[in-house]
């Protein structure tokens, strides 16, 4: 569909800082590039300010969305608790096959010379692997709206430096030892407080902009 191709487009080139924050979007200039109609670009941008990617001014323009800090711990907590339910969901249904599986990305993810890149792609691989098994599928597609917009705010190289990583990665190995012995609440609380980790490292580190900003305005 052109809504999602626009979508898709737009996401991409926010996400992967193509267009920095406060940046105006040309709508003009993107059914030019994507040869769509400004209609669906228009419901893709809607679609996108819900998410909290962009902003819509009437009359004015549409904009990159400068991320706030307290939006961005309010989404991440709302992530670690989607993620925390899947995960608890998940542990009757993991098969062999997939414990197999994530046992070889932990042990790739063991690895100090990875790279912060590298290694936050594996830790969505392992992630997902649990998510998938939960048959949440509402539950997945809402996550999965929620990890853009946490790979938007945050910083492979600010969440995943070394002390951070082995912290990571006692965490992720904790969590699948609880899966597999098939302990639902014990697998739900150690998600549960990873990803609240996660998330307050985020949000630290944009209450420190705010901070810095408030300083020298």
């Amino acid at each position: 569909m052109k809504i999602d191709k626009a979508y898709r487009y737009i996401k991409r080139q926010i996400i992967e800082s193509k267009w920095e924050p406060e940046a105006a979007i040309n709508v003009n200039e993107l059914s030019e590039t994507l040869n769509i109609s400004k209609t669906p670009i228009h419901k893709a941008l809607s679609k996108l300010e819900l998410e909290g990617f962009v902003s819509i001014i009437p009359q004015v323009g549409v904009y990159v969305k400068r991320p706030d800090p307290n939006e961005i711990i309010e989404r991440l907590l709302v992530c670690a608790n989607l993620d925390a339910l899947m995960t608890e969901q998940a542990a009757p249904h993991l098969t062999v096959e997939d414990f197999h599986y994530m046992e070889r990305i932990l042990k790739k993810m063991d690895n100090p010379k990875l790279s912060p890149e590298d290694y936050a792609s594996l830790n969505i691989d392992f992630h997902k692997t649990i998510y998938e098994a939960s048959k949440l599928t509402y539950t997945f597609n809402l996550a999965n709206q929620l990890w853009d917009y946490l790979n938007f705010v945050g910083n492979p190289e600010d969440l995943f430096n070394d002390q951070r990583r082995k912290q990571s990665q006692t965490e992720h190995w904790s969590i699948f030892y609880s899966l597999i012995e098939k302990d639902s609440r014990m697998a739900n609380r150690l998600m549960e407080k990873h990803m609240r980790r996660v998330s307050q490292l985020v949000g630290e580190k944009y209450q420190d902009i705010k901070i810095n900003e408030r300083v020298f305005n």
